[in-house]
């Protein structure tokens, strides 16, 4: 029974000597049955070894994995000790700490001022929860952000106490009785006694000077105050609240020592754990669980395959940044010396010094012999010091396994002097320039560096046809804020996209077009982003928290449509897309903007606004009353939806079911807030049947969800009824369900110790896939600043104040361990990605601190072809070493960047950037429009709706599009998400159009999907009864009410019939009364009609007069008779056709624009009609607008003429269009509304 420890630099030798541990002869035939347990690190190595015991044994069965010491430690007690329950109960889970420290805390933060005594230890903390909260009024809110606070607190506490628990709660010396230990910071604490502080903060004993003394002093005492301030507040909780259930942990491993008996003599429970135990690989080591390990091998076979890079002894060996600054401060130290005593100091007296201060220090042996491996390597150092004082008895056994390779590269040479511990030798390496083992590549973003990636690992792959995607491993600090664009880069190819996006419509496409169109654009590479849970969890869960959380938002159209665009959501409620986009239609045209319905909207407005239009309850019932009435009508004040379809009433229904399932679920975030607090427990049982209910539908990707949410729910239970025996009861904990809720999204999202290699490329955070062998290890975004990374402290951590102690952990050394595994594990390749270029302006930055001093090293080996050795290149403001030219590849800004293609050591492939490149290295030459003469197709009758045919005319580009089948232009744009507070001039225009037609009575009702909300409604609706009412009187100058009008069809000649508006009634005044301005394309417009009217009537008279009262000018035509209403509309029938054919750039709104809405601008020649004299007037207006805030037809940026003639000059066709056709068609319309307008101000004046 011993500790056997078998190191090597290579995982597969740990691997084969693993095989062989397991494999050894048994004199018990039964002994193959036995379970065979494993501790690996990570989840990441116990599915590698799975693979490749199955490899070698041809399956993997009868293994049990332990993550980490610290669960075999558990499942040890559990497996020797009767009392199950006591074991269960002294092992508390890290949330389940949380949620007392949230208990226990909870009522401190009740009141509006901190209750607590100033000499209270928690006064401070609770006093920082209060100042969180401070600026906040009283109320609610400042509830609110106070328990946040708490909760940020709690889990800090706990995550603190538990790392304590592992690194500080032992007892180092073997104290008899009660530990006194210093370094046994939970028993001092336990003991009501305060920790030795001062011993424990570190201060330099040389200085170079008195202020350097001072300055030391001086953050020392200030790191003293702060300790002091940290460990009064955690004293106290560890004690009040943790003590207890840690004794119990003690007691635990007292009574499992004792149950196992003398190792001499062991009792007959030893049966019940494993004859052997394999651990495998080692990424911390804290001395407790060392120590649990050494006690146990003398019970059985522990055999700990470590991963050493070095086959030296290094365990003591020192940063050699840290030797240099020890040895300037010792030749500080002599000179000071020397000085006082007023002697001279030689070079050689320092020297001589120095070598004696070495001598005692041991600095020969101590000092570093390659500096990446203790400036990296600090981790392993610690793990191999402590493997290397571990003992346990003469039978145990150390091997080093170190098979030496010849190095074929640099990378291998680096590999070789780290483990034979060569001494750096300066300009000794001579660098192949084909080698590829180490690149560096310099870009301007993480999207440009995953565009490079993509391209280098499609030529790495077709290299040798041996390797294979799983050999690839790509490794980033920060991978969950890539994971979209890695996503994007790496997509699954079109082909698949659109089996699921276009459904059938792809069976029709040519395939084999299609197949030729991905093999030149694009090449699929299967990757797994390891730990990072999938899209298609994610967005099931956003399905099932957003019938929760959208509630407590404003719950905006668009919020909803997303939430129904759910995979999810489309399942649990039966829908398709189809459906999706019919409901958005229906709930838009139907009113709903924001707010579930009037109470969800009551917690936003204020008390006297009572308005609660336009929520979804509003649409809801407009749409389910449309079912049974539909009409625009108005029944028990709801206003119906009149164009609900049969087909539409399963739709409304289910969205009736959506809108229960909403309002059920609308407290449930703030019931705690307001006064209903439910407990945990409470909690967990509603998601879980939430859950239940997607997952009964078929969302199947929720099992993990729920897998999750059980577990906290088995937690609490366990913990519970532990809790009650000991009078407590955690089971009563009342949380808010978004903290829960936030529990559990964080750790579906960040599930990196989960993370695990899979056999495509695996996308991994650097450290979570460790120490595992790759032939290719990429190492993306090492920019400083990022890597290594320093957000992940802890916050309140003594251990960062004070001395540390061996086998502590710290994140920057654990990046730092991983930086050097990549460099040592990798078989083939390490490429290292980093961002030197600012993407907005290019301004040059610097790598990671340890790319920096990795590429210091790289300088100082390689030979400089020039045998120059302090030669530097500048590469677009990057420097780099001379000698390291082959190794650097810096990439432009985008990926069609023409000089990307010419430049012959970029990879580079026939893609869509080659095109994209290749076309624009051609010679640019002016665009040529793409429209042209249309011709028009015979047909024998042309019927035309005279309406439309006017606005076409009116408007030539629309004409034009018709003709070649561009219909309509404008983007199809969601409903706005927010309610009407004022109209805007189409609004109020359909607010009066309405009054007009349909007059007052019930007005407002039926309005109510139209006037806004608020105070304004009132004062709307007045103003467009005040407005209609002044269009009434108007009018009455001229007739008593409108003339009513009736469709006939007119056949102006036997190829061409009409559809035209003409009075009901004989009549030789027709009045109108329009609710909006008379713009200038109104003037056109009620010309043409006029004169369709004329010459229906086909009389010679000059009696019939057109009258149109506007809001702001009557338009008034008249002494017009037949056969001039002929000429002007042949006339307009020939531009109509030409503008069919070729955009002809006539808008009526430009050629009839007036000055100050008095008199028409335009101003033709008398002498020579087609020329206009003002021109410039109608250039400028069409090139610069007039100014507004919209755009309309007179302006080429209105999106039909751009889309015509786009960057095409257009101010000669403008010209020609004025020349040709202005005079011809509108100097009648002004000549007659301008007599017209003569003879009533004589009939007014007589």
């Amino acid at each position: 029974m011993a500790i056997h420890v078998i190191q090597s630099q290579r995982i597969e030798v740990l691997v084969n000597e693993m095989l062989k541990t397991i494999r050894q002869p048994t004199s018990n035939p039964l002994q193959v049955l036995q379970t065979q347990h494993f501790i690996v690190p990570s989840v990441a190595v116990e599915k590698w070894l799975t693979e490749k015991i199955a490899e070698q044994k041809g399956i993997s069965a009868n293994t049990e994995f332990h993550h980490r010491i610290r669960a075999f430690q558990w499942a040890a007690y559990q497996a020797v000790l009767d009392d199950k329950d006591r074991v269960r109960q002294a092992n508390i889970p890290r949330i389940v700490m949380q949620w007392r420290v949230f208990y226990d805390l909870q009522p401190w933060i009740q009141h509006e001022q901190n209750p607590l005594p100033a000499e209270h230890a928690l006064h401070r903390l609770i006093q920082r929860i209060y100042d969180s909260a401070e600026q906040l009024s009283q109320g609610l809110e400042k509830q609110l952000k106070k328990q946040n606070m708490l909760y940020w607190v709690a889990d800090k506490v706990s995550r603190l106490f538990s790392n304590y628990m592992v690194y500080r709660g032992f007892c180092q010396k073997g104290c008899e009785g009660v530990c006194q230990c210093q370094s046994n910071w939970l028993a001092v604490w336990g003991q009501q006694k305060r920790l030795n502080l001062k011993q424990q903060i570190y201060i330099p004993k040389n200085f170079e000077s008195e202020e350097e003394k001072q300055a030391a002093l001086e953050i020392a005492a200030f790191t003293q105050e702060q300790a002091e301030e940290l460990e009064q507040w955690q004293s106290w909780l560890w004690l009040h609240i943790f003590h207890a259930d840690f004794e119990k942990m003690q007691e635990i491993d007292l009574q499992f020592w004792q149950a196992l008996g003398e190792p001499e003599n062991p009792n007959s429970c030893i049966n019940k754990l494993p004859k052997q135990l394999v651990i495998f690989t080692l990424l911390d080591l804290p001395p407790s669980q060392l120590l649990f390990i050494r006690r146990l091998a003398q019970y059985m076979d522990i055999f700990i395959l470590h991963y050493n890079p070095s086959q030296e002894y290094w365990a003591d060996m020192v940063d050699p940044k840290w030797k240099l600054n020890m040895d300037a401060r010792i030749k500080s130290r002599f000179i000071r010396e020397m000085e006082s005593q007023n002697k001279t100091v030689s070079d050689d007296d320092i020297a001589a010094y120095i070598k004696k201060y070495n001598g005692e220090f041991n600095a020969d042996m101590r000092e570093s012999h390659h500096p990446l491996l203790t400036r990296f390597g600090k981790q392993a150092r610690d793990h191999f010091s402590l493997l290397a004082a571990l003992s346990s008895g003469d039978e145990g056994e150390w091997y080093d396994l170190f098979p030496e390779e010849e190095p074929q590269h640099l990378l291998g040479k680096i590999q070789s002097d780290v483990l034979n511990l060569v001494e750096p030798v300066a300009q000794a390496y001579d660098l192949d320039p084909a080698d590829e083992s180490l690149q560096i590549h310099v870009c301007h973003s993480s999207l440009r560096q995953l565009e490079v990636l993509k391209d280098r690992l499609i030529a790495w792959l077709g290299q040798d046809d041996s390797r294979q995607a799983s050999d690839i491993l790509v490794l980033s600090p920060k991978l969950k804020e890539q994971e979209s664009l890695i996503r994007s880069v790496f997509a699954a190819p079109p082909s698949e996209r659109d089996l699921y996006q276009k459904g059938q419509q792809k069976a029709q496409q040519n395939q084999a077009t299609l197949g030729h169109q991905l093999s030149q654009d694009s090449v699929y590479l299967p990757i797994q982003i390891a730990g990072i849970s999938s899209l298609d969890i994610h967005n099931a869960w956003r399905a099932v928290v957003g019938r929760i959380a959208l509630v407590q938002g404003r719950f905006s159209f668009e919020e909803f449509g997303d939430w129904l665009s759910l995979a999810a959501t489309q399942q649990r409620y039966a829908l398709n897309l189809n459906n999706i986009e019919r409901m958005n239609e229906l709930l838009a045209n139907a009113g709903f903007k924001r707010g579930l319905d009037a109470e969800h909207l009551k917690r936003s407005l204020s008390a006297d606004d009572q308005d609660y239009r336009f929520s979804l309850k509003f649409a809801l019932d407009r749409l389910a009353l449309g079912v049974a009435v539909p009409e625009h009508c108005v029944v028990q004040h709801t206003l119906s939806y009149a164009d609900v379809q049969s087909s539409d009433f399963e739709l409304i229904f289910k969205l009736v079911q959506i809108y229960q399932d909403f309002a059920q679920r609308r407290d449930w975030l703030i019931q705690h807030e307001l006064g209903q607090a439910k407990t945990v427990e409470y909690w967990l049982k509603q998601l879980m049947q939430d859950l239940s209910e997607f997952q009964d539908a078929g969302v199947d990707v929720l099992a993990s969800v729920f897998s999750l949410v059980q577990k906290h729910d088995r937690m609490l239970t366990l913990a519970s009824y532990f809790d009650v025996q000991s009078g407590q009861d955690l089971r009563h904990l009342s949380l808010p369900l978004d903290y829960i809720l936030q529990e559990i999204s964080a750790q579906l999202e960040t599930q990196l110790e989960q993370a695990s290699p899979s056999g495509a490329i695996t996308f991994s955070q650097i450290g979570a896939i460790r120490p595992l062998p790759y032939k290719l290890i990429v190492m993306l975004n090492l920019d400083n600043g990022v890597f290594p990374s320093r957000d992940q402290q802890l916050a309140f951590d003594l251990m960062q104040l004070l001395k540390p102690q061996l086998g502590d952990r710290s994140r920057i050394e654990d990046d730092q361990g991983a930086f050097l595994d990549s460099l040592l594990l990798a078989q083939d390749s390490v490429w290292l990605f980093y961002n030197g270029f600012d993407v907005s302006d290019g301004e040059v930055r610097d790598p990671s601190v340890l790319v920096q001093e990795f590429v210091q090293h790289l300088e100082l080996i390689v030979k400089h072809p020039d045998e120059a050795s302090d030669s530097r290149l500048n590469l677009n403001g990057v420097e780099i070493p001379a000698q390291l030219k082959s190794l650097y590849h810096l990439h432009s800004l985008q990926p069609f960047d023409q000089l990307r293609f010419a430049e012959s050591r970029e990879v580079r492939f026939k893609d869509q950037w080659y095109r994209v490149a290749k076309q624009m290295q051609q010679e640019t030459t002016p665009r040529e429009a793409w429209f042209g003469e249309y011709p028009l197709l015979p047909q024998d009758v042309v019927v035309l709706d005279s309406m439309q045919w006017i606005r076409d005319v009116c408007f030539p580009a629309r004409a034009y599009l018709k003709a070649i089948g561009v219909e309509n232009l404008q983007s199809d744009t969601a409903a706005m998400n927010h309610e009407p507070l004022i109209l805007n001039g189409l609004e109020k225009y359909s607010v009066r159009d309405f009054l007009l037609q349909h007059g007052e009575q019930d007005a407002e009702s039926l309005l109510q999907d139209t006037l806004p909300v608020g105070k304004t409604l009132n004062a709307t609706f007045q103003t467009g009864l005040q407005e209609q009412q002044y269009l009434r009187d108007t009018l009455q100058q001229f007739a008593d009410e409108a003339t009513t009008t009736t469709q006939q069809l007119w056949k102006m000649n036997p190829h061409l019939h009409i559809r035209i508006q003409v009075p009901e009634q004989p009549t030789k005044l027709w009045c109108s009364v329009v609710a909006a301005s008379a713009r200038p394309r109104k003037y056109a417009e009620v010309w043409l009609e006029y004169l369709f009217w004329v010459a229906y009537q086909n009389t010679e008279h000059q009696d019939l007069e057109r009258i149109v009262v506007c809001k702001d000018a009557v338009i008034h035509f008249a002494n017009i008779h037949a056969q001039q209403a002929h000429e002007y509309l042949a006339q307009w029938f020939e531009f109509w056709k030409h503008a069919q054919q070729y955009p002809v750039l006539l808008p009526a709104a430009l050629v009839l624009k007036m000055k100050d809405k008095k008199e028409f601008e335009i101003q033709w020649d008398e002498a020579q009609s087609d020329q206009v004299l003002n021109m410039e007037s109608f250039v400028k207006h069409w090139h610069d607008g007039a100014r507004r805030s919209f755009i309309d037809e007179s302006e080429k940026n209105h999106p039909d003429w751009s889309f015509i003639f786009q960057d095409s000059e257009t101010e000669p066709l403008l010209i020609e269009a004025f020349q040709q056709y202005s005079h011809r068609l509108y100097q009648p319309i002004i000549e007659n509304y301008e007599s017209a307008k003569n003879l009533q101000k004589q009939g007014e004046s007589a």
